[in-house]
């Protein structure tokens, strides 16, 4: 009983304590004047900001650490990973490129190399991290994207969501009437072949690349307006110009035919039947529901689910014995569909050609690679059913010897793994 009556006269006490220290409003702050400068923090991560990382301020730690930067949506992916086969043993090629002759360890020290995988079938060949990476990080997909967002349309034509890449974009999003899409079809947009009077040329800091890139970063929306706002300069259908917005207006369209968010739909029709074994992430133009994905270049995946990614094109549209992605879609995709983007075509003294939002490769095998800005790359040997995923921190948007150096190195380890069973 005195025990009781203490423990209510503590509460009472309590209570009287805390009215009488109660505050209404806000506090007292210190004047500008009177508050003391504090050292700038610096996590010394090495990631940058919002307004630098993809231009500018590339470093390995940003471009695997794109989430903590931008707003991004979750893409999930099914409880069952579909199996690769851990490596065997040690595995190294050597490549002869620019007078010399180099290895594995070589190539990932002199092209900034941050990811290295290599499938032959369902077996890992060879994975390896560098400048800190490790298998659970998410690296930015940049225009390797692209092609992701291309097969996302050869899903929707599957669906019965999009009817033909013959049919006029304007047919799906009406809002484009005055742009430069308003005349084109799907197949010429994935061809890039627009017509969009948009620049995106990376060492002009007045190019609209730039523009976008501050779209992106100011993270308030706008990045499908801002695409759509460019008007024609040239007839769609005649001439390649790699354009970042055309795929942004694919994204839009593959979104509407759907009605569902781009994560979304790339969570049912792609990341789940695939057996990614890792969520994907989407970056996206503003937080929350009204963000859209940035279909230029936004994803962030795991070094193995790219490979599995190339491994479906490898397998020519199937995981396992299931068919995913119809062959014949596999192979229009990645081949070129008209003269001016057939091999050697697009631009002076480059022999590569352009399918749907897939690099098509000079000589034997018909073999493509996706490929995005600071050296990202799933190349693909359907013939040997061989997948070569290059991830990188290029500090420069593009570098030709470092592209060329990379293709070397694809060539040797297409040799060297030939007679290795898939």
């Amino acid at each position: 009983m005195t025990t009781s009556v203490c423990a209510r006269g503590v509460v009472i006490v309590l209570m009287s304590m805390a009215a009488s220290l109660s505050q209404a409003g806000p506090g007292t702050r210190l004047a500008d004047g009177e508050l003391l400068p504090a050292p700038v923090f610096d996590a010394h991560d090495q990631v940058a900001g919002a307004s630098d990382w993809a231009l500018s301020g590339v470093t390995a730690a940003s471009l695997r650490n794109v989430a903590e930067i931008l707003p991004s949506r979750r893409i999930a992916t099914s409880a069952t990973p579909s199996r690769l086969k851990p490596m065997r043993g040690h595995f190294d090629v050597r490549y002869d490129f620019a007078g010399g002759q180099f290895g594995i360890a070589d190539f990932a020290r002199r092209t900034d190399t941050t990811g290295l995988l290599v499938l032959k079938g369902d077996q890992i060949v060879f994975e390896g991290y560098y400048q800190g990476a490790d298998p659970q990080d998410q690296f930015i997909s940049f225009s390797a994207g692209k092609s992701v967002v291309s097969t996302l349309v050869g899903l929707a034509i599957a669906d019965g969501k999009i009817a033909s890449v013959d049919d006029p974009v304007i047919k799906y999003l009406p809002e484009v009437r005055g742009s430069a899409y308003e005349a084109a079809r799907i197949r010429d947009v994935l061809q890039m072949a627009s017509g969009t009077s948009y620049t995106e040329e990376y060492t002009d800091a007045d190019s609209d690349i730039a523009r976008f890139a501050m779209v992106m970063a100011r993270n308030q929306g706008g990045s499908y307006d801002f695409a759509r706002s460019f008007k024609a300069v040239r007839p769609p259908g005649q001439t390649f110009y790699y354009a970042s917005m055309d795929t942004e207006v694919i994204g839009a369209l593959v979104a509407r035919a759907t009605d569902k968010s781009l994560s979304e739909y790339m969570s049912e029709r792609l990341w789940k039947p695939l057996g990614a074994e890792a969520p994907a992430r989407w970056i996206l133009d503003q937080p929350g529901s009204a963000g859209r994905e940035m279909a230029a270049g936004g994803l962030l995946m795991t070094l193995r689910d790219y490979g599995r990614f190339g491994r479906l094109f490898a397998n020519e549209g199937r995981v396992g014995e299931r068919a995913l992605l119809p062959t014949a879609w596999v192979t229009e995709a990645t081949r070129p569909q008209a003269a001016f983007v057939d091999y050697g075509h697009l631009q002076p003294e480059y022999g590569l050609g352009y399918g749907y939002f897939w690099w098509c490769l000079p000589g034997p095998h018909h073999r493509f690679t996706a490929q995005g800005i600071h050296g990202q790359f799933v190349m693909v040997d359907p013939v040997e059913k061989l997948v070569v995923v290059k991830l990188s921190s290029w500090p420069e948007a593009w570098d030709e010897s470092k592209e060329s150096e990379t293709y070397a190195l694809f060539d040797a380890v297409s040799r060297a793994t030939r007679g290795m069973r898939p």
